[in-house]
């Protein structure tokens, strides 16, 4: 079978997503399931014959995180700027390691990914969970360039950790 790949930015890093609504499900009895595309984010529905055996159901993420080392600036306005490491990476959210932020607080996050790139400016991020050593982080806001340069990170992290066909 031809690999699946996102009809926005013809990808071939999709994934399977929860289904949302009472047509997916009946969908879903004929093959045809809800995808995410994992840099550009489009979601949409495709057959997918043997599908049923081969999806990811047991994941809810519609994002796969991918190990990263990537530095990070936190502006929080209730404390100073500081730096900690990101430790994986979607273009939905991170895992950021270090405490001290509360659980649904909105941070701003200014990554570093490499010496030679331009820098990627996460506008509002919200604390979505808190761990002894770890915050997991979901990204709202992200200007349009800086999804672009987010993206090329998540695409270079997908091609040195992956098959190109996550959904299988």
């Amino acid at each position: 079978m031809k690999s699946l790949r996102c009809p926005n930015c013809g990808t071939p890093f999709v994934r399977v997503t929860p289904h949302e609504g009472t047509v997916e499900r009946l969908l879903s009895r004929f093959s045809v399931l809800p995808f995410r595309c994992q840099l550009c984010t489009n979601r949409f529905r495709a057959f997918y014959p043997g599908a049923k055996q081969n999806t990811q159901a047991f994941d809810r993420r519609q994002f796969k995180r991918l190990s990263a080392s990537i530095e990070a600036q936190v502006l929080d306005e209730r404390q100073s700027p500081f730096v900690n490491r990101i430790t994986d990476i979607s273009m939905a959210g991170c895992t950021l390691v270090g405490t001290g932020l509360a659980k649904g607080a909105f941070v701003e996050l200014v990554l570093k990914p490499t010496s030679e790139s331009d820098e990627i400016r996460i506008e509002t991020a919200m604390v979505c969970s808190v761990h002894p050593e770890s915050v997991g982080l979901r990204f709202l806001e992200v200007e349009q360039g800086d999804k672009q340069r987010l993206s090329q990170v998540v695409l270079g992290l997908l091609v040195s950790q992956t098959n190109p066909m996550m959904n299988v």
